[in-house]
């Protein structure tokens, strides 16, 4: 019996195959290409899983680009072992009972989960967190806007990252003795936030700080980091340290709550972390509209020993900006960020511009008496210092990223194009969004402040 003849598109090599697919208008067209054969399939998955565009799962989006659902099961299926990040937005309960009727049981690659639902009452249960656990066996990231109480989550073994921070009231907040066994099994842990915004934290981890020797980035509130303070400080890999200055205050019952200098209590920690590692503090970050400090605070600070700052944050000051200049000594500094200063002066700031050669963000958000005269003297001074970097083989030094958003200067970038000026290009990046590593909005670091480290 003679053979069916082969159909003309499987004559096609891969290459031509791959032109075919970068043609087709959609997912639900891709998904049905992709159905037709083996070797289709082989094309369409290779394409899918080197676009970014599906490495993360959110499966409310997925639905809306697949609205018919054996579609979406389909894709489900072949990309699930090559998910790695995933994004809820609805609840997890209900999403872990979708993803059970699909028959997806685990998701191997997933490396990062973030839960932040629209309802703000869909508190995940200890059920739905156990049963996460073993859907995402091989979790490093793992991050919670929601209350919850902390049973179960020891059992993401590899967990390196452990962010249950959200600048909103919270109903209850994590359990000790859960915490106590976050601490003690989790042995990959290098970040832990734990901080809890608009109540004084009952959290302790006075248990914990033997358990936490690999511990990079420490994130708490006062309260919690007051009786430790020094153990913490002797943490060998801590690199970052945040502490969030609790909303409300232990009076003791034998002080009148008329005479009571709550703010004293909460400055003295700072002065004490920069007292005991002033030689390896290499950047720290002040909210200064809740931090009670007065004009000349820094004066005596021991970093000036040292010169070791490569971030520095000063947010929501309403003092003279002169002082800042005593800074400018800081020749390592990369990362200057001083959003929201009510005297910010164009001259101050281009004094960093000149001195430190190594600046590379310069955040200057809300800082409305900056004028647009600031942005040809910065540019002046970078073109002395590097006149041909926008010459071709130039070994190029990274431009300055400058963050402008409602700044005195901001109307003038947009109606001027300097986004887009040849000017500009190679030494100045003009950017509406925030640096890297800080919180968004007023201040870099929420309610407090940051200390960053260089350890051995």
């Amino acid at each position: 019996m003679a053979a069916e003849p082969k159909p003309e598109i499987f004559r096609l090599n891969d290459d031509c195959l791959e032109e075919i697919f970068d043609r087709l208008q959609d997912l639900p067209t891709e998904v049905a290409f992709s159905r037709t054969c083996q070797r289709l399939q082989h094309i369409c998955l290779a394409k899918w899983r080197t676009s970014r565009a599906y490495e993360q799962l959110d499966l409310d989006k997925w639905r809306e680009l697949l609205p018919n659902y054996e579609d979406l099961v389909y894709f489900l299926t072949q990309m699930r072992p090559h998910i790695r990040q995933m994004c809820v937005s609805s609840c997890l309960c209900a999403l872990l009972k979708d993803l059970d009727e699909m028959q997806i049981s685990d998701l191997p690659r997933v490396t990062s989960f973030y839960y932040d639902p629209e309802d703000v009452d869909c508190y995940p249960s200890n059920r739905s967190i156990r049963k996460l656990a073993q859907l995402l066996p091989g979790l490093h990231k793992l991050r919670l806007t929601t209350p919850i109480d902390g049973r179960y989550l020891s059992h993401f073994e590899q967990l390196q990252e452990l962010h249950l921070y959200e600048d909103q009231h919270k109903a209850y907040e994590l359990q000790q003795e859960y915490l106590d066994e976050v601490c003690h099994k989790l042995h990959d842990l290098r970040v832990l936030d734990i901080r809890t915004y608009d109540v004084i934290s009952k959290l302790q981890l006075g248990n914990c700080l033997q358990s936490l020797r690999n511990l990079a980035v420490l994130k708490l509130n006062l309260a919690t980091l007051k009786p430790v303070l020094p153990a913490v400080l002797e943490l060998p890999s801590l690199r970052q340290l945040v502490v969030l200055l609790d909303n409300e205050w232990h009076i003791p019952p034998l002080v009148s709550p008329d005479s009571y200098d709550h703010k004293i209590r909460e400055v003295s920690e700072f002065y004490e972390i920069m007292e005991r590692r002033a030689k390896d503090i290499v950047g720290f970050a002040v909210d200064g509209y809740y931090m009670p400090l007065e004009p000349g605070w820094d004066a005596a600070l021991p970093i000036w020993a040292h010169r070791r700052l490569r971030r520095l944050a000063i947010c929501s000051w309403t003092h003279s900006a002169d002082y800042l200049e005593r800074y400018t000594c800081m020749a390592d500094l990369q990362l200057l960020c001083l959003r929201n200063w009510n005297e910010l002066s164009d001259d101050i700031l281009l004094q960093f511009v000149q001195l430190c050669p190594r600046l590379e963000h310069l955040d200057v958000s809300y800082c409305r008496e900056l004028t647009p005269n600031f942005l040809p003297r910065a540019l002046s001074v970078l073109k002395q210092r590097e006149p041909y970097k926008q010459m071709p083989g130039y070994r190029r030094s990274p431009p300055l990223l400058l963050y402008y958003d409602l700044s005195g200067f901001e109307d003038f970038v947009d109606k001027s194009n300097l986004k887009s000026s040849p000017d500009y290009r190679g030494y100045i990046i003009f950017t509406a969004d925030f640096p890297v590593g800080s919180e968004r909005g007023l201040s870099f670091v929420d309610r407090g402040y940051q200390f960053e480290f260089d350890c051995p």
